[in-house]
């Protein structure tokens, strides 16, 4: 019932009047209206029953004078019912319904204000209260009280459906897409985005809304099921990416077309904590597409796309939103990760052919690490110009780094020239960037200088010389020099003997003692000393043959 429609405004009377006064003015103002509907709006007022729907359908607690000046506003000003304070919640409620049912030339702004204000007249709405504002006016006009308070509330319920149907009416009048914009601006007020319950009105203007909208939502869905095929399709035939382009565009456009028409049902479900199926169906067979072509494909830039589309329509539907937002991350590490392989691409390079050549020739390792050494200043340079920061340079050095330490450690352990070793570690810990770089390259520095320091001037040998005698004639060691503390080791002499009495110094080991024997670690050279006991040695045996003769 509109208020302009209402018994109490047909015959000019207030709740306030008692029956005499009633029908009083329906005498009155059978002259000037329709006599017929004069004396139906007596009966409804002057019925207890029938009295309290048009009570609560019109303006509870209300003086006259008041009431004239806000009825007034109707239809000369609708647009000022706005501003009208200090009235019951019932009272704002339809006072706004009937000027939202007025107003001119109105848009889709306009509507969702009117919308919420009504909506939040609504949800003030207290049986209770409304109850005593209406025995107040009925003391005073004579007629009986309202006892039972059900009757008051199913009056409401009435009311809330009045309230949807000038609702609907003033959304009909707005072209398809103002009339989207329109809900989705209450709804998302209403709600604050979907993170509050909204009003009760709001609550059913969406339900209303998703039953109209369901045709448009299921076609576009088939549609939108018919691209997904169509494009899985293509990439299996291994289309062109400019092919694949404009049909990726247009997937994304009609899945933002059914998101815009979904968007107040996802945000109302989102506050009342449910789930809209259909979002998740269409997010999900949109997202398998984006997971397929990049998965078994590779299509990076197009998942991409799809996925950030995803991201930005669905965010309202938390566990969409969470899976693309997880899908966008784990793509933009794909594609970072990329981007900065081929920006380290020529070091990757470099350091691949010399790790593989060091391998299948471990004694040429010398020559790799040479090249990377010679190759790297300028390899860095250019790095270093490019526009990504430390974080890329700081990998190309640590890649450089590693290659010169594994070749030095690949040379050192098949040639055992330490010296030729250090200088490539050296070289490898002045490029080192990360902490853990530089902690393995100084291992192996400190391990190196101590084979350098120990070994740094034997020749390596391929087996152990003999120790053997016969009645004190054949080979032993003997003396040591040169200790070492830290490895154990020392230089000992490998001397002919014969009747046990070194004769002949024949060479020098560094050496290890063990249980019973030796372990040799490699050849040291002569010293003068061993020079001159040879010469000294050969100098007696010839003596010894001249005095025989």
């Amino acid at each position: 019932m509109d208020l302009l429609q209402n018994p109490f405004h047909i015959l000019n009377a207030s709740p306030r009047d008692n029956r005499r006064r009633i029908m009083e003015l329906a005498d009155e103002r059978s002259l000037l209206l329709d006599s017929s509907e004069c004396m139906e709006a007596r009966s409804e007022l002057t019925n207890p029953r029938k009295r309290l729907s048009a009570e609560v359908a019109w303006l509870p607690g209300i003086g006259p004078k008041r009431a004239e000046e806000v009825l007034s506003l109707i239809e000369s000003s609708p647009m000022d019912l706005l501003a009208v304070d200090n009235l019951s919640a019932i009272a704002r409620a339809n006072l706004l319904a009937a000027g939202l049912a007025r107003l001119p030339d109105h848009n889709a702004d306009d509507v969702a204000e009117w919308i919420l204000e009504i909506a939040w007249a609504f949800d003030g709405l207290a049986p209770d209260a409304l109850r005593v504002i209406i025995n107040e006016e009925r003391i005073v006009s004579g007629f009986p009280e309202v006892s039972d308070l059900s009757a008051v509330e199913a009056e409401i319920q009435e009311r809330r459906r009045h309230y949807r149907q000038v609702i609907k009416a003033s959304l009909d009048n707005l072209s398809p897409k103002e009339l989207v914009e329109a809900v989705t601006f209450a709804v998302e007020s209403a709600t604050v985005d979907g993170e509050e319950q909204g009003p009760t009105l709001i609550a059913d203007l969406v339900d209303s809304y998703e039953v109209e909208a369901q045709g448009f939502l299921d076609k576009e869905e088939g549609n939108i099921r018919v691209l997904v095929d169509k494009l899985r399709a293509a990439v299996d035939a291994e289309w062109s990416d400019s092919t694949l382009t404009p049909m990726v565009n247009q997937l994304i456009q009609v899945v933002k077309n059914w998101d815009t028409v979904a968007q107040p049902i996802q945000v109302s479900m989102k506050s009342r904590g449910l789930d809209h199926d259909a979002s998740h169906r269409v997010a999900g067979l949109v997202r398998g597409l984006a997971v397929y072509m990049f998965n078994e494909h590779g299509k990076l830039d197009f998942s991409q796309q799809i996925t950030n589309m995803l991201q930005e329509v669905f965010v309202e539907v938390g566990e969409v939103a969470e899976r693309t937002a997880e899908d966008a991350d784990a793509l933009g590490e794909i594609a970072e990760q990329r981007k900065l392989s081929q920006l380290l691409a020529p070091i990757s390079d470099l350091c691949k052919v010399a790790l593989e050549n060091s391998e299948k020739q471990p004694t040429s390792a010398d020559r790799e690490a040479q090249k990377v050494m010679d190759a790297a200043p300028q390899l860095i340079a250019e790095l270093s110009a490019l526009k990504r920061g430390v974080e890329v340079l700081s990998q190309g050095k640590d890649e450089i780094a590693l290659t010169l330490m594994h070749c030095a450690v690949v040379y050192g352990n098949n040639t055992e020239k330490w010296k030729i070793c250090l200088t490539f570690l050296e070289e490898a810990f002045k490029y080192a960037s990360s902490q853990n770089v530089k902690s393995r390259i100084q291992s192996n520095l400190n391990t190196v200088r101590d084979n350098d320091r120990v070994c740094g001037n034997l020749s390596p040998i391929s087996s152990a010389p003999s120790l053997h005698t016969i009645n004190g004639i054949g080979t032993t060691m003997y003396g040591s020099t040169d200790h070492d503390p830290a490895s154990g080791t020392y230089l000992s002499t490998y001397y002919f003997v014969f009747l046990a009495i070194p004769i002949f110094p024949i060479s020098r080991y560094r050496v290890m003692p063990t249980d019973g024997g030796y372990l040799f670690l490699g050849k040291a050279p002569l010293r003068i000393f061993d020079k001159c006991h040879i010469a000294i040695s050969l100098g007696l045996i010839v003596w010894m043959i001249v005095h025989m003769q």
